[in-house]
């Protein structure tokens, strides 16, 4: 047996072992959650009772088709089959996704900075965003896993020129298959072809390779969302895969920045742009109602200084960036707390919540989780300067990554619009838990 056999096996056992830790863990939290049908809320009802009629009927409502991307249903609908529509069985079979995401976030953390790599999987493993998610019925985790295997084969192209043909195709297959989850990567597919094309030719790869390579990152990139590309050109007229991006900057981004620019309520600003919806006639098509409302979304935003939107999309990004996991959690959201959608401004939501005596035990736990949110922020710092010093390329690939995802999901505040960039995180803070422990190594030489 030689040493490249044995290293294989030493990788393939190794990752079994960090599986089944990270399966444990997800485990553990779902038992202590002991998660029941009642109380499923908001999108996981629209999932599970969506999915619930595809399995037993083989058909989704038209509004659901438009406005949601076919696989999620497809992946709700087969953890129904398997679980025989058991939620604790369902999100066993869920929890299975996010340890292999773990595994998958070690693989990568492997490629790019071996010393840290198990730091770097520590930080997946132990992530409350990742716990949390995987113990609702929602997209994140399945989106998370496909778009973790893109990540892994990208920063293969990266770093290797070793089967150049199979990386980029898998890259391109793996992000198409997230797309088919949420389309919130789909612009992701024309923008990536521009970091791989100028990485090879950094590595000089002949010009022909180059444009045969993007061909096939295209075409394995399109191929999972093809039919549903082909079905909306032909039936809508439109290139866009859903019909959410009007309703969500009509209804979600520019309420936000309405409500606290001029500090009302969101009930309120709806009522704002409710007038502004009433000059247009909606239609029975979904697509063209979604022009409609972007219309009526960018009419409402056009009312607003240009330098507060700025400030509010910053400052909303920011607060996603750092804000606690925990405030997801449905035992926490249970407690007595306001609501800041219906506040609509966040610092009258923070003096509701230090005024009212009912509100103390969601603030406690929310000042306690806050002060783990500094060693994240300190990561983002340590992390940054390590990797601008030593893999200059990937540094700026990471921050427009980054920044891609913390610009489209716009103001609207919640710790889960973070999600796509978590592997990020992870490896910002495994390179700090690393340094963090070497330094105290050190000292204890000493």
């Amino acid at each position: 047996m030689n040493i490249f056999t044995l290293n294989r096996k030493y990788i393939v056992t190794n990752s079994f072992v960090f599986f089944l830790l990270a399966f444990l863990i997800r485990l553990i939290f779902l038992f202590f959650q002991n998660p029941s049908f009642d109380t499923l809320i908001e999108d996981e009802l629209l999932y599970w009772n969506n999915a619930s009629t595809y399995l037993d009927k083989g058909l989704l409502e038209e509004s659901i088709i438009a406005e949601r991307m076919p696989g999620i249903f497809i992946y709700t609908k087969v953890l129904l089959f398997l679980s025989f529509k058991n939620l604790k069985i369902y999100l066993t079979l869920q929890s299975i996704f996010d340890a292999l995401t773990c595994v998958i976030i070690l693989g990568t953390g492997r490629i790019i900075f071996p010393k840290q790599k198990i730091y770097i999987y520590l930080s997946a493993i132990l992530s409350p965003l990742m716990i949390i998610l995987s113990a609702q019925v929602l997209s994140e985790t399945i989106f998370l896993f496909f778009f973790s295997i893109f990540l892994y084969f990208s920063v293969k192209i990266i770093k290797s020129n070793n089967y150049l043909y199979y990386n980029i195709a898998c890259a391109g297959i793996f992000l198409g298959l997230t797309t088919s989850i949420r389309s919130i990567t789909y612009p992701l597919i024309l923008l990536s072809i521009f970091p791989f094309v100028f990485i090879l030719i950094k590595r000089n790869i002949i010009k022909y390779k180059i444009l045969v390579f993007c061909m096939i990152f295209l075409f394995f990139s399109l191929l999972p969302i093809s039919n549903r590309i082909h079905n909306n050109f032909k039936l809508h007229d439109t290139f866009s895969l859903t019909s959410q991006a009007g309703t969500h900057l009509a209804y979600w981004v520019a309420p936000m920045i309405i409500s606290e620019t001029k500090n009302i309520s969101r009930k309120e600003a709806i009522i704002i742009i409710n007038q502004i919806a009433q000059k247009y006639t909606l239609t029975d098509d979904y697509y063209k109602n979604d022009k409609i409302l972007r219309k009526v979304g960018l009419e409402a935003l056009s009312q607003i200084n240009k330098s507060d939107i700025i400030f509010h999309w910053t400052k909303a990004a920011l607060i996603n960036l750092v804000a606690p996991s925990l405030l997801l959690d449905k035992s926490l959201r249970s407690l007595p707390h306001p609501s800041y959608y219906e506040t609509g401004n966040m610092l009258l939501w923070v003096k509701l919540i230090f005024s009212n005596s009912e509100y103390f035990h969601y603030l406690l736990i929310v000042s306690v989780a806050s002060l783990t949110c500094l060693f994240t922020v300190i990561s983002f710092i340590i992390g940054s300067l390590y990797i601008y010093k030593n893999e200059r390329i990937l540094f700026y690939l990471i921050s427009l990554y980054i920044l891609y995802f913390l610009l489209i999901t716009g103001p609207v505040l919640s710790p889960k619009y973070i999600f796509p960039i978590l592997p990020c995180i992870f490896l910002y803070q495994g390179i700090t838990l690393f340094k963090i422990i070497n330094y105290f190594k050190t000292l204890l030489r000493k």
